[in-house]
């Protein structure tokens, strides 16, 4: 198994293409970057254990962080992207003036 994604969607909302973590893209490990109003938000994905790690940061601050299992795709809809257990959405990243993540219960 292994986490689905539109790499041209995650470009289009992080304005920056993914960074493999081991130097080695094949392997799967993505890290995606965006800061905007001092805020920086940065994603990472682990496509084959089907894992995603959210962390949100304030002025170099730690402000959120959420570690996401059973994640089979991610999809953009609008400024919106969804992580998602196959039809069950686990949590969502608003793309705004700021950055906004809602998690449902797992």
């Amino acid at each position: 198994m292994f986490v689905k994604y539109d790499e041209y969607e995650l470009l289009e909302l992080f304005l920056t293409e993914g960074e493999s973590l081991s130097g080695n893209v094949e392997d799967g490990n993505i890290k995606y970057s965006r800061t905007k109003s001092k805020f920086s938000l940065t994603m990472y994905i682990r496509t084959y254990e089907q894992q995603v790690s959210i962390f949100l940061k304030y002025k170099n601050s730690d402000v959120f962080y959420v570690d996401l299992k059973n994640i089979t795709k991610i999809e953009r809809k609008d400024n919106y992207l969804k992580l998602c257990d196959g039809d069950k959405q686990l949590a969502n990243i608003h793309f705004g003036e700021i950055f906004s993540i809602n998690v449902s219960e797992q």
